[in-house]
């Protein structure tokens, strides 16, 4: 969670300014009442704005679990996933056929793709040949993803697929 509430008995403050879980502003009260409040409603006291510059703190009823479900829920949400396939200028056919449907299987889950061709050894030679075929196998994404252009960063080409 990106904030950290203080609930319940964690409430340092004597008296602060209580909303209902409706939303309504309840007004100054003292914390002894709005816990035993909380517990009548068999809710919790979370603290959603700290006291300062000679105001009180602002507390709300709610739900605490509830809360801390949306948030999570919401951090997953926004997450991006970036997925990496690898492969190599000398791999079978058959074998880069079976890793390009993988991507395409990425791509419309709506992943990121890195796609990125090693180059090992002697392959470090054939640089242009390398690349000749990193384009060619990028030919067959162009209706699932839009690609940045092809980079070679230490002995790789890369680039990353968005669906």
């Amino acid at each position: 969670m990106s904030k950290i509430f203080s609930i319940n008995e964690g409430i340092k403050e004597p008296f602060i300014m209580l909303v209902l879980e409706d939303g309504k502003m309840r007004g100054k009260v003292s914390i002894d009442i709005a816990l035993a409040l909380a517990n009548e409603k068999q809710l919790d006291l979370v603290e959603v704005s700290p006291s300062h510059n000679d105001q009180l703190a602002i507390c709300k009823l709610l739900d605490y679990g509830k809360l801390k479900y949306k948030q999570n829920k919401h951090k997953k949400k926004n997450r991006e996933v970036l997925k990496e396939i690898r492969l190599t200028p000398n791999i079978s056919d058959h074998d880069a056929e079976t890793k390009n449907k993988k991507v395409i299987d990425l791509l419309s889950k709506k992943n990121k793709v890195r796609y990125v061709l090693v180059l090992k050894g002697p392959e470090k030679r054939h640089k242009m040949e390398a690349e000749q075929r990193m384009q060619e196998w990028l030919k067959l994404f162009e209706g699932y993803a839009k690609w940045d252009e092809v980079q070679f960063l230490g002995n790789s080409f890369s680039t990353v697929l968005f669906p």
